[in-house]
């Protein structure tokens, strides 16, 4: 099957290219042709599917009537009357695989608080607003990681992007600021890049896809979350642009410590892009864009410096989402240089559920191998608050095991939210 579907590939790069941008364009255009209702989520000024007012719109809107009424009330009258809204959230992820390899599993736990006050301008278009999100994550009992799987296993890639074991982290602390109504927008802070930069409609490890593939891609060398600024302006109806930089060697363990040490080194993670959506109310949904990078050598780390391109489509029709990705790299120390990924995703039982299934192929630096990926996931709502999610991966020539013809990964993952 892979080679049906990327057998056309393994040719010259410009022909590989040219043969992705094709079923690109197969793939997305039943998508752009119909006209979508917008999806209720506003993503003016970084508030992506992802970001903490994101998840606490989706969480909001997910909530029937009954379902943690009181609760419910006493967060929306807090926010009425002090600006202040916030929410919180705990998952489990386990994940285990059949390889020889010891450990051949995982599992960690992730607890999230997170919030916004919106302390200038509120129910504007020019508001202002503190944005926190304090985080653990923790491998649990002897075993390592999701995030540390992968690796350990010879794929060049994650198999969770988000389940990692760093502890107590400090991944969002900046202000948000609005202005010339609503068409600019800026963050400062402590950010994570990986919320508003090179995303799209699946882009959210927490309820779709886990594997970095189907986020960011391993061509794309975000750092971790750490001080940092963007800039974010609309042209038209149609056209944003996007720019900003973020600390290179972010370590939001000890945000203190890691401030420091960016105006130690001045060592920073850049980024630029341009987007367009056929419709400005259905942005997140229907979106091109086109994202450059470029990262400064790290010099403590050991790390060259590094530049890159990646582009990315999302399409949605009624309940089906679709999203390409093409990622290039040279330097910056990333897991591959060339990445196409495909995924699609269907919303069952009328939202309630979510069904997706990723295909990626990869080639990692200095590698003759092609590696490819699949994930497929069901997220099955057992109510407003709690969710499961049983999934599988394989990996078909892992770069770093070349021994190995595949890795099978199958996992679940708990969500509680509140």
């Amino acid at each position: 099957m892979t080679g049906l579907l990327f057998g056309s590939l393994s040719g010259c790069r410009f022909c590989r290219f040219r043969t992705g941008f094709a079923i690109c364009v197969l793939f997305l255009l039943p998508v752009f042709a119909d006209q979508l209702l917008a999806q209720g989520l506003d993503n003016v000024g970084f508030s992506t599917g992802r970001s903490v007012l994101g998840t606490i719109a989706t969480q909001s809107a997910g909530h029937s009537p009954g379902s943690m009424e009181e609760l419910s009330a006493r967060k929306k009258a807090l926010e009425t009357r002090t600006g202040l809204s916030f929410g919180f959230d705990n998952q489990i992820q386990y994940l285990g695989s059949h390889s020889a390899k010891t450990p051949s599993d995982a599992a960690a736990n992730a607890f999230r608080f997170y919030g916004t006050w919106t302390a200038v301008g509120r129910d504007t278009l020019d508001e202002g607003a503190l944005v926190f999100k304090f985080e653990n994550r923790s491998a649990l009992g002897s075993r390592i990681s999701p995030q540390a799987l992968g690796p350990s296993l010879g794929y060049a890639g994650l198999f969770s992007s988000t389940f990692s074991d760093a502890g107590w982290v400090l991944t969002n602390f900046y202000w948000r600021q609005r202005f010339a109504g609503g068409r600019g927008s800026f963050v400062v802070g402590q950010v994570d890049v990986t919320d508003y930069v090179n995303v799209d409609g699946l882009a959210n490890p927490w309820t779709a896809f886990t594997n970095l593939e189907f986020q960011q891609q391993s061509t794309f060398p975000a750092p971790n979350q750490g001080l940092g600024a963007a800039l974010r302006w609309r042209i038209g109806e149609n056209w944003v642009i996007l720019g900003g930089f973020a600390n290179a060697n972010s370590d939001p363990s000890d945000p203190v410590r890691s401030a420091q040490d960016l105006f130690e080194t001045g060592e920073t993670f850049k980024h630029f892009a341009i987007g367009w959506t056929p419709e400005w109310g259905e942005r997140f949904d229907r979106l091109l864009q086109l994202t450059v990078w470029q990262v400064d050598e790290r010099t403590a780390a050991g790390v060259p410096e590094g530049h890159g391109i990646s582009f990315a489509a999302s399409g949605r029709s009624g309940p089906w989402h679709r999203t390409f990705r093409v990622g290039f790299a040279d330097g910056g120390g990333t897991a591959l240089d060339r990445s196409i990924s495909f995924a699609t995703a269907y919303e069952a039982r009328g939202g309630k559920d979510f069904a997706g299934l990723g295909l990626n192929w990869g080639r990692a630096p200095r590698s003759s191998l092609n590696q490819y990926a699949l994930e497929a996931f069901y997220r099955y709502g057992l109510n407003d608050f709690f969710q499961i999610t049983p999934q599988v991966q394989y990996v078909a020539n892992p770069i770093g095991d070349p021994s190995s013809d595949g890795i099978m990964v199958f996992g679940v993952r708990l969500r509680a939210v509140f």
